[in-house]
């Protein structure tokens, strides 16, 4: 009887080990399946750590505040330096108090969920999205998924402002200060998975547009921003940068940023 309830758990050394195709540690095999490092690119973050960590622990030999509990946002100075980093990265200033960290961004997706949407509201996502937020999404039992259309240049706004507006005629929404939206939109605006389009001018600014004029919220999954190739200095403006420009600002667009995915995997 015990044995028919013992939970499977195989000595793994890291997500791929044991698939015959994902393994990227085969090395007769260029692994082109998964979107993760090799083992020649992973062996030097160990000198990195090594410099980073004697850097940091110098600094900590006085208070070690580093050890100390955190503030709810993330410890100042790397929102800080986050913030030079993605402004040289952009192109486009981002600030520092418009950072909060998070443990990815499934877990800020997660949270903006939890924390900012109606628990029982409705979540818009495109017809193709990437399979592991709309997994997570779909953990949201309180909450409807509705899908949109998208087409060569990505979402439809016009047909998305139909739907979205069809839908918000359903229900009673009991909007308050620490729950504003009634919904949600998941998006990948930049560089989209699975379909690799990015959301012209017009279309940003008719979304930006549509946000405010039906009140719900636009979360941009932009991990894929700084991974741009190509003659352009700096990668396509963020769907956010539009929403802080335009005439009108609301505040209606987060921007969901991995910066582990793009840099750093060990961590």
């Amino acid at each position: 009887m015990a044995d028919a309830h013992r939970i499977e758990d195989p000595h793994l050394y890291h997500l791929f080990d044991g698939e015959p195709v994902l393994n990227v540690y085969k090395s007769d095999v260029t692994n082109l399946s998964a979107g993760t490092p090799g083992p020649d690119l992973l062996k030097q973050c160990i000198e990195m750590f090594k410099h980073a960590t004697e850097h940091r622990m110098k600094k900590e030999e006085e208070h070690a505040y580093l050890f100390q509990y955190g503030i709810t946002s993330g410890l100042w100075e790397f929102r800080e330096e986050l913030a030079k980093f993605l402004s040289a990265k952009y192109g486009d200033k981002v600030h520092r108090q418009n950072l909060i960290l998070t443990c990815g961004a499934t877990h800020g997706l997660q949270m903006i969920l939890t924390t900012i949407v109606q628990p029982n509201g409705v979540i818009f996502v495109e017809e193709a999205s990437y399979m592991i937020a709309l997994d997570a999404l779909k953990q949201f039992s309180g909450m409807k998924m509705v899908t949109v259309p998208i087409d060569s240049e990505g979402v439809d706004i016009a047909a998305m402002e139909n739907i979205v507006r069809e839908e918000k005629s359903k229900g009673s929404w009991n909007v308050t200060e620490e729950k504003p939206f009634w919904a949600v939109f998941y998006t990948i605006p930049i560089f989209h998975n699975p379909t690799g389009i990015t959301l012209p001018k017009k279309r940003c600014e008719a979304l930006v547009r549509a946000a405010r004029s039906l009140d719900f919220l636009v979360v941009c999954d932009d991990v894929y921003v700084l991974l741009h190739y190509g003659n352009a200095v700096h990668p396509p403006k963020r769907l956010f940068a539009y929403d802080a420009t335009l005439e009108g600002y609301a505040g209606d667009i987060l921007g969901v940023v991995e910066v582990s995915t793009s840099t750093w995997q060990v961590l």
